[in-house]
């Protein structure tokens, strides 16, 4: 056995039969704790790879515990199951999606096609697009679904009219995504659950096979997830779950934290090991973390260490202004390089993506390269859709959405009016299907008939192309066959980059089609319909910038956490509600956790939100900090630091309300009707207080009633 483990290590690499509940601590080293035990069950126990299935949440983790594995056994490409739940869903529905009637070859839908749909539904029944936001519509659409609420049952269940319209598009969007052969992001799960729940047989049969269950960051499952792992692990009851739930921070998006804090209690003889050694941080970095989150009730308990010594106290810095609280981050950036640290080395946090507009000024004019991970993706950029739109068109004929998308890009001259009357004569065929029959073209006048029929011709021929060469292959003659490149040199203002990220997509085609095993252009759309933002983090010498969430599983030698104020962290969103507050102190310890040697947190007395300055007061998570542990610098720093810090700046004196907040109290009247960005149109039902201190509660359809900081709500009034 690996002296290199500690004992709590150990001990969880040696456990294998029955529940397992594996409490790991920030940089407790969870993934060698993954890879050992996996490792010890194919050479000690002699376990076949096939029977072993280990869930994670990135498919740069997935790769990472792959080649750990493969390294330790000195093999290569052992066909154990390790992959993303989506990843794991989608091979399974590639065997089996006949069984719920779908084709083999069905496409994935993004995030971005799957609101294109939503949008031509809503389009197609008359309603405003403003009144209907197909983000929002999503957003319904996919609580409905990882509830398992079908959608005859939303529309039984809903209590008003604008909900029953809802469960229309959503009724709709089903059946569009049937007609079109494809499964949008959270069907490569739900579908998987219907399958094993209408064909018993099927899930004996996967769950049979699969005699060791393990998943990483178990703290961040969902519902419905939990319902695929236990349907997998049911036969054997081999279940082996590492999680952290000090860093349980998706609660917004579905993830259930009674998962690992319950688990115990719903598999009776569950044995539970915690690893509490830290590899990553000071001792002071932990101690401070420890004092933070202790504050929250919710959790199991433990308490990391390091034997990496006291290391440097935090610094906790008051600024002006967020312009000032930026340059200082560039300042100190500029002074860490100076002193031996890499780029690299370094990251900038924030609570909302909109906090990097000035930092990014600032390192700008620093001359400091920096990349933002998380924000516009590589894929989702608009040459990179285009070109996808084809790719993927050619792989799955059934994609009217991507049809709908590249039909006239490069433009074509193709008429709104001819693809009205496509759409319409198209009935139960696919668009592609549609404009290849005759007594439809004839329809049309000549000249559009012409058009189309080049159109269709040229993607049959690719079609054709695509069953013997590769993904690289098809893109390259894709791109000359349609003059895409001369199609950008329309814009010159943004021809260049965008050129730029075209030879990306070809470089990164041409990799994949050398090195895959499956080089095809099928297998290529699924690799990339998988791919996550920390993902496509690149190990290059700039400064890294990320949302705290994004940071999640990161390490760096310096961290510096912005915007720790009453309002960005914890989130105006959390004032009200004791859960979701404690889960705002979980991702500020998770920011916390991430800084390896050097930690500084930033606040501004003032920022630019909205709009318009608003005061703001520094986070009460700063005063649960131990003053011995810290040193207070910036020009707005309070006079003293202290146990009294969160109290005396948290007083309504403490900073003045903007003089724009004041003004703006007078829209703020029960039965007003505003518009949330993430909710929706809503209608004032409650005001309590004034000025910075006023709260509104707001009733949204679908969503309930939320309750708001004034000065912090992003409404736009109607």
């Amino acid at each position: 056995m690996n002296t290199g483990l500690n004992e709590q290590q150990q001990k969880a690499v040696l456990a294998t039969e029955g529940h397992y509940l594996i409490l790991a601590g920030a940089g407790s080293g969870k993934t060698r704790v993954l890879t050992e035990r996996i490792s010890y069950l194919m050479r000690e126990k002699r376990v076949s790879p096939e029977r072993i299935l280990a869930f994670t949440f990135t498919n740069k983790a997935a790769g990472e515990m792959r080649s750990r594995v493969e390294r330790t056994l000195g093999q290569q490409k052992i066909p154990f199951w390790v992959g993303t739940f989506h990843a794991t869903g989608l091979k399974i529905l590639r065997r089996e999606a006949e069984n719920i009637g779908f084709r083999r070859n069905f496409a994935i839908y993004d995030e971005d096609d799957a609101q294109s749909l939503i949008k031509d539904i809503v389009k197609k029944k008359g309603w405003k697009l403003d009144e209907y936001p197909p983000s929002i519509l999503r957003t319904r659409i996919s609580r409905w679904k990882n509830s398992l609420v079908t959608p005859e049952e939303a529309l039984e269940i809903a209590v008003d009219a604008v909900e029953e319209l809802q469960a229309e598009v959503y009724q709709r969007y089903c059946s569009e995504l049937k007609k079109c052969n494809s499964f949008d992001f959270d069907d490569l799960i739900t579908r998987v659950v219907e399958l094993f729940t209408i064909h018993p047989k099927v899930k004996e049969r996967y769950s049979r096979q699969f005699r060791y269950v393990l998943v990483d960051e178990f703290q961040d499952t969902n519902t419905i997830q939990m319902m695929m792992i236990d349907m997998l692990a049911g036969i054997h009851g081999n279940l082996f779950v590492v999680g952290d739930d000090d860093q349980a921070i998706y609660g917004w998006r579905g993830a259930t934290i009674d998962n690992i804090l319950q688990f115990d209690r719903v598999y009776e003889g569950t044995v539970t090991i915690k690893l509490e050694e830290n590899y990553r941080s000071s001792n002071t970095i932990l101690e401070a973390s420890n004092a933070v989150i202790a504050n929250n009730i919710g959790r199991k308990g433990k308490k990391l260490w390091s034997k990496k010594g006291r290391g440097e106290p935090l610094v906790i810095d008051y600024e002006p202004d967020d312009r000032s609280e930026a340059a200082v981050v560039r300042h100190s950036i500029v002074s860490l390089v100076r002193n031996g640290f890499r780029r690299s080395e370094i990251a900038v946090l924030y609570r909302t993506h909109a906090q990097s507009r000035a930092l990014e000024s600032e390192l700008m004019r620093g001359g400091l390269p920096y990349q933002i991970i998380g924000g516009v993706r590589f894929y989702e950029r608009r040459e990179i859709k285009d070109l996808l739109g084809y790719m993927k068109l050619i792989a799955n004929p059934d994609d009217d959405v991507n049809f709908r998308r590249i039909v006239n890009v490069p433009r074509r001259k193709i008429g709104k009016v001819s693809l009205e009357r496509i759409e319409e004569e198209a009935g139960s065929l696919n668009l592609l299907e549609a404009v290849r029959r005759a007594d439809i073209l004839e329809r049309l006048s000549p000249t559009q008939s012409r058009r189309i029929e080049a159109f269709s011709k040229m993607i049959a021929s690719f079609q054709l192309r695509a069953r013997k060469e590769t993904a690289w292959e098809i893109l390259s003659g894709l791109i000359e066959a349609v003059g895409y490149r001369e199609y950008l040199g329309e814009d010159p203002k943004t021809q260049q980059v965008r050129l730029e990220n075209i030879e990306e997509l070809l470089n990164e085609t041409e990799r994949y089609s050398s090195m895959a095993e499956d080089p095809s252009l099928g297998a290529f759309l699924e690799e990339i319909a998988l791919v996550s933002a920390v993902d496509s983090l690149k190990d290059d010498e700039k400064v890294a910038l990320m949302t705290l969430h994004n940071s999640k599983g990161l390490e760096y030698r310096a961290v510096f956490i912005t915007g720790v104020e009453e309002g960005l962290l914890p989130h105006y969103s959390a004032f009200d509600n004791d859960v979701e507050l404690e889960e705002e102190r979980r991702l500020f310890y998770v920011g916390m956790t991430r800084a390896m040697e050097k930690l500084v947190l930033t606040c501004a007395s003032s920022r630019m939100q909205f709009g318009n300055w608003t005061g703001n007061r520094p986070s009460r998570f700063l005063g649960e900090i131990p003053s011995e542990l810290v040193e207070v610098s910036g020009s707005a720093r309070p006079g003293n630091y202290g146990d009294d810090l969160f109290k005396r700046v948290d007083s309504p004196d403490s900073f003045k309300s903007s003089e724009s907040t004041r003004q703006s109290d007078s829209r703020y009247r029960v039965g007003v009707v505003i518009f949330h960005p993430s909710y929706g149109e809503g209608t004032i039902k409650k005001i309590e207080g004034t000025g910075q201190e006023m709260k509104v509660s707001v009733q949204f359809t679908g969503f309930g009633t939320k309750k708001f900081l004034a000065s912090y709500a992003p409404f736009e009034f109607r």
